[in-house]
């Protein structure tokens, strides 16, 4: 009797405990990342317009990624690389030619994930660059109503 309520207990002390593994792990798993549709890629047609979407690309990385720049110029810019395991991000954004003058402005956002792929970059990248493309866009737009 008092063997039998002893590993009762003991297998009831192994489910709980599997049971908050379980939920711990999978809060890890099942982290939410961003798959929405991505903003369109900022499109600028002016010098004004294309200055104020270079500054606000690069106000942007700045508050938003987890490395300083350390490559910048008028159309190139790339923060210092993710080392070791780091979730933060990194980026690279480029200010490439279009026919008629105007310019398209490209990021990527990147990290170094964990080796087994339970966690996502620190913000989600794919978030990241929509978000970016958002402000950056919208930088333009406000240089065009002036």
């Amino acid at each position: 009797g008092a063997a039998n309520l002893k590993e009762s207990g003991n297998t009831m002390k192994n489910a709980v405990f599997g049971a908050r593994l379980a939920v711990m792990l999978g809060g890890c798993v099942a982290t939410p990342t961003y798959q929405g549709p991505i903003a369109a890629t900022p499109v600028c047609a002016s010098r004004a317009q294309c200055a104020a979407e270079w500054n606000e690309a690069r106000t942007f990385v700045l508050a938003n990624v987890g490395f300083k720049i350390e490559t910048y110029s008028r159309d190139f810019m790339q923060t210092y690389n993710p080392v070791g395991d780091s979730m933060d991000l990194g980026a690279q954004v480029n200010k490439q030619p279009l026919p008629g003058g105007r310019y398209k402005i490209v990021a990527s956002f990147y990290c170094n994930k964990d080796p087994l792929g339970l966690f996502a970059c620190t913000p989600p990248a794919r978030a990241t660059l929509n978000a970016f493309n958002k402000a950056v866009t919208a930088a333009g737009r406000t240089d065009i109503a002036r």
